[in-house]
């Protein structure tokens, strides 16, 4: 469990700190860099589109990774998923800005960000179906968090390099050639990271699938057939907790900086402290889903979003540098609570013999919906009403949504692990 806990929050580290340096660098750099916009506001705008590209490719990689760790294995596709998002993320360090090649900079941009999401989509449902298969059943809710503190430890190692080249480097070397440097890195990180994840085991729950002949054909058409409303709800209990994570992570930094007029470097460093804020709180939602329950724990969590936006905003407004950073620190760790919370609830979702494939499919279109998606929404209304209230007010619907999905949850699971196939390993999990 020490080798596979160590490859597996590495590996997840690695890829979110893929997928979340564009993140950062798209709320700071991006927008002037790689489209010709006059208005920065629109530059913000454009930089933001690209940014949910990214999230529209992960239920494509969820699906295709998906599929073929259902069939043929977890270990494989986690190392083929590191290895597509860090080629994608080193090409972008090379990439030419749009003053040197014109619309050719953006496009590719929006071309190597789809690749990006291919490949961290097939990468945290398979880090969890792994992990957790593999803990004892005891301790799911604290190994799942343990895969997740990968996210919040990739936003810190992220968001900590572009804060060090803004705090080092004067903005004319950033726009220069600062900003390729956290991409590049990028190579040294995925290496360390195939090294290490070419020498785990596959999970034991595959393997006696695998020798009983009773791994899925076609996992996506039997989640489909069998586990869609199960898919549905896992939509509708995550899509709350992406929203507000990445308004926090990406529209909020970029709301300091271009409406509270603060440094890059210190809007950035607000990140940074949410995500420490998150890192803590990740372990600790999954010890307490094992000892209050899965569902109540993330139900709490739910209820604690509802009161972290207005609150990360008001803060926000009055410009108060010391107020703001004790507020992020509080919201990175409701996201983290509720997040910890998550991996062992979805895992549960699903059983053995479609479980990359259902918890991959319903987490990453939940990403598209509320991570994706809601920076450009949040950015939109802001721009057009002069508030933050819209979007404050959009994040507290959906955590209604997500309240209701989780108590909905454990009757359409029963009902879904009647009527779908069985194997000796659901009948005993169940």
């Amino acid at each position: 469990m020490r080798r596979l806990t160590a490859a597996t929050v590495i590996g997840n580290t690695i890829e979110f700190y893929d997928f979340n340096v564009y993140g950062t660098l798209t709320a700071v750099v991006f927008g002037r860099l790689f489209f010709a916009a006059g208005d920065p506001a629109l530059g913000v705008f454009l930089a933001f589109a690209t940014f949910a590209v990214g999230f529209i490719a992960r239920p494509v990689g969820g699906i295709v990774f998906g599929h073929f760790g259902d069939k043929y294995g977890r270990k494989h596709m986690l190392v083929l998923s590191m290895l597509t998002m860090g080629v994608a993320t080193t090409l972008m360090g090379f990439l030419p800005t749009y003053a040197q090649a014109g619309a050719i900079a953006p496009i590719a941009l929006v071309v190597l960000r789809f690749v990006q999401g291919f490949g961290i989509g097939g990468e945290w449902g398979g880090a969890v179906t792994l992990m957790i298969e593999s803990a004892p059943e005891r301790r799911r809710g604290f190994y799942g968090a343990a895969v997740q503190t990968g996210n919040a430890l990739g936003i810190i190692l992220a968001t900590g390099m572009v804060t060090g080249l803004f705090l080092l480097l004067p903005p004319e070397q950033i726009d220069a050639w600062g900003w390729r440097v956290p991409l590049l890195f990028s190579v040294v990180l995925v290496v360390i990271g195939l090294i290490i994840r070419s020498k785990v085991e596959e999970s034991p729950a595959f393997v006696e699938n695998k020798q009983a002949e009773a791994t899925s054909r076609a996992p996506l058409m039997e989640t489909l057939r069998y586990h869609y409303r199960m898919v549905l709800l896992a939509i509708g209990m995550y899509v709350a907790v992406a929203a507000f994570g990445f308004t926090q992570g990406v529209f909020f930094t970029s709301y300091l900086v271009n409406d509270i007029h603060f440094a890059a470097a210190t809007a950035t460093m607000v990140n940074l402290v949410a995500a420490v804020g998150n890192l803590i709180a990740t372990l600790i939602g999954g010890a307490a889903s094992d000892r209050i329950g899965r569902r109540n724990a993330y139900i709490i969590g739910g209820a604690l979003v509802i009161v972290g936006t207005p609150a990360m905003f008001a803060a926000g407004a009055t410009g108060n540098l010391p107020l703001i950073l004790v507020v992020m620190f509080l919201t990175g760790a409701i996201s983290g609570f509720v997040y910890g919370a998550q991996a062992a609830l979805f895992f549960e979702l699903f059983p053995a013999r479609v479980r990359y494939t259902g918890v991959s499919v319903g987490f990453q279109i939940a990403a598209v919906l509320g991570g994706g998606l809601t920076p450009l929404l949040a950015a939109t209304l802001t721009q057009a009403t002069g508030s933050t209230a819209p979007t404050a007010v959009y994040i507290a619907v959906l955590s209604v949504v997500l309240i209701v999905c989780t108590a909905l949850a454990p009757r359409v699971m029963r009902a879904e692990r009647l009527a779908s196939p069985a194997t000796p390993r659901d009948t005993k999990e169940t």
